[in-house]
């Protein structure tokens, strides 16, 4: 009897570890366009952080992952926490382009490109996220509406912040909104530096 109390008792012992295990597996998921495979996160979305503040983070144009296709420039812009203390981005950046670092507006601001889903990224101290900005090749626009300038870089400031951080980078842009035509979008925060050929 006591062996069989016994074998009875190990064997839900071994149910129970089994059932936790499996209780440890997370299925992939979905960011915007991205499917999950591994996983993506720099930190957990659902942890509670405060907003990042433009001064705790670094912001650079990565030149080394940019690229060029059917007449649109990709650049890649990462943002990486280099406070001590965690915080979260969500949403979109405002991006412009800028005659300098104090330099004025130069054309309209960047639209956000609302077809991709947006998540909140918590940075832990020295993680980055990153974010795409897509240039129209202005050479594919007529001239005498877009009025072609070359421009000294792009300005970056956070969801709902005033504050702003100059990107030296020359580019040609257009000095004034052409209708019908978004010559700035800026996607998402996205987890990660930016890598290569995964512009969206």
């Amino acid at each position: 009897m006591a062996a069989r109390l016994l074998a009875a008792g190990l064997a839900l012992a071994a149910l129970a570890a089994l059932a936790a295990g499996c209780g440890l597996q997370r299925a992939g998921h979905r960011h915007g366009r991205h499917a999950g495979g591994a996983p993506r996160a720099t930190g957990s979305p659902s942890a509670a952080a405060v907003p990042c503040l433009i001064r705790q983070l670094r912001i650079r144009l990565d030149v080394a992952a940019a690229g060029v296709a059917a007449g649109t420039s990709y650049l890649p812009v990462d943002f990486t926490n280099v406070s001590s203390s965690r915080c979260a981005l969500d949403g979109f950046p405002q991006v412009t382009i800028a005659a300098g670092s104090k330099g004025r507006q130069i054309g309209a601001a960047a639209t956000m490109d609302r077809s991709l889903a947006t998540t909140a990224i918590v940075l832990a101290g020295r993680r980055t996220a990153h974010i795409w900005i897509h240039l129209a090749d202005v050479a594919n626009l007529p001239a005498a509406s877009c009025k072609p300038v070359t421009a000294a870089g792009l300005r970056v400031s956070l969801p709902g912040q005033p504050q702003a951080t100059f990107i030296g980078h020359r580019l040609t842009s257009c000095a004034k909104p052409v209708g019908g035509t978004d010559v700035l979008i800026v996607g998402p925060f996205e987890p990660g530096p930016a890598r290569p050929g995964t512009a969206q």
